[in-house]
This record gives C-alpha cells, structure tokens and sequence, in this order.
C-alpha cells in the first residue's frame, strides 16, 4: 500500500475522530508532519503506526473496527486530539486510550492494571447503563456522551485530587461489583445443589 494512501486513510479517520469531538471543541485538521512527516521518519518512529493503519483498512471490511490495529491508532490520534484540546500529558493520553476502548471494544493486553482502569472509568462514563461498540462518529448521541466524558476529564486536570479519588471509588465500585456477583454465583450453585 502506498504512503500516499496510508495519509488518506489516516486523514479520514482523523476526521472521523473531529466530527465525533466536535462540541469538546476544535481539534484541527490532520497534520500528517504530527503523525506521518516523510518516508523516512514513517518508516523509523511511526513504523507501528504506519502498519497498524494498514492493518486495520485491510480488516475493516470483515471486522469493522473491532480489532488491535484500529484499537492501536484511535489511542493515537484520540490523544493527539485530546492534546488540541488542553488536555495534557497522562490524561490526553487516558483520554486517547478511553476513547479507543469505546470505539472498539479492544482492551490493550499490554497495559498495566492501572491503565485498563483508566480505560474502564471513560467506558463507564460514555456508557453509565452499558451499551455496544457500533457507533456513528456523527451521531449527535456519541456527540453529547463525548462531550460529558471530556468535561469530566478537563476537571480532573483542574483538580488532581479529585482524578485519584475517582479512580479508586471506581476501582471499589467494581470490586464490590465483582464480590457481589461471586456471592450470587455461589448461592445459585447451592440452590442449584440441593435439588
């Protein structure tokens, strides 16, 4: 596939991305000197990139972007687009990884716990009753729940403190989730038992 080709589809996707964070503000349009400058520097610091767009445009058909390689350049570029708007450092970032989760669906086997935590937390904010991977870039839906998701993160960069604490409530919500689910697991096992 040709370089010229990978900068269009990276050019749309960013767009995708623009359409979607669109009330959190402006975040410009695609500099391909940001992510891909020159044959050379594509090849050397963005060779990941650079293949995992490939790889995702060559799955998109089948899978959607259900897979790593999509999951891998929505965290990319969701966190340069955090970036433009403000946001800094570990939480663009988040920010870039949360959005990819609730894009995709994919978790990166190659975060720390922490991290998945992050993810899980933008998860929980986008989608506070659940719901499925399969949406619109331009749904004016994905539009507002973006938006909140962003307000809350441009809080936590104003007020550290309240980022940490939101993390480890979180982190109590699921493992008082996950022992209640267990507890109900075992009396439906002996319920089941006794019959």
């Amino acid at each position: 596939m040709k370089i010229q080709r990978v900068i269009q589809i990276a050019g749309r996707e960013w767009e995708n991305i623009k359409s979607s964070l669109q009330m959190c503000g402006d975040i410009g349009e695609f500099d391909s000197k940001n992510h891909v400058s020159s044959i050379s520097t594509l090849i050397s610091s963005d060779l990941l990139l650079f293949r995992n767009l490939i790889e995702m445009e060559n799955k998109i058909s089948t899978y959607g972007y259900f897979t790593p390689e999509a999951a891998y350049v929505f965290t990319a570029f969701a966190s340069n687009a955090g970036e433009r708007l403000g946001l800094m450092g570990r939480l663009a970032q988040t920010f870039g990884s949360g959005y990819s989760l609730v894009r995709t669906g994919c978790l990166d086997p190659k975060r720390t716990e922490k991290q998945h935590l992050e993810q899980m937390v933008f998860f929980k904010l986008f989608f506070p009753l659940g719901g499925g991977f399969n949406w619109k870039f331009n749904s004016s839906l994905v539009k507002v729940k973006l938006k909140t998701v962003f307000d809350k993160f441009v809080a936590w960069q104003n007020a550290p403190r309240s980022y940490v604490q939101g993390l480890m409530d979180y982190k109590a919500q699921l493992e008082l989730s996950s022992a209640d689910d267990c507890s109900e697991s075992s009396v439906q096992f002996t319920q089941g038992s006794t019959r």
